[in-house]
């Protein structure tokens, strides 16, 4: 198995996630997470997804985290991940997305992650408000 994937099962279960509930914080269909957490099937987690899982891991289970993920290296180059740092907007939309319910929060999500996928596309997203 691809040593992103083994990370990857191992956060997964280290959370106590099922399928489901890692699509749901991860944004992405059960399907693909299937996909991800099965060792014969070629599909293996951008270092986006892994880094989505590990900033999840960080906000919801602290206590989950040990030495050992702290200390991980990037199977590529075997260099430590730098810690990920949010500025004070970003710690902020944190935070008040924490205080919507889980279904607002998926709402919040897609219309980010469209807004997103649209302007990658090199498309005009226009002002919001």
């Amino acid at each position: 198995m691809h040593a992103h994937k083994q990370e990857f099962k191992r956060l997964v279960e280290l959370m106590g996630w099922s399928k489901s509930g890692a699509a749901r914080r991860l944004c992405k269909t059960p399907s693909a997470i299937n996909h991800l957490l099965n060792p014969d099937h070629p599909n293996k987690p951008t270092g986006t997804t892994m880094e989505l899982l590990r900033h999840i891991m960080a906000q919801e289970g602290p206590d989950q985290i040990v030495g050992q993920t702290n200390e991980m290296k990037d199977a590529r180059t075997g260099v430590k991940p730098s810690a990920t740092q949010f500025s004070l907007r970003e710690q902020k939309t944190i935070e008040g997305l924490k205080k919507l319910s889980v279904k607002d929060q998926e709402v919040v999500y897609s219309v980010v992650n469209a807004l997103l996928r649209a302007s990658r596309k090199g498309r005009k997203v226009g002002k919001i408000f």
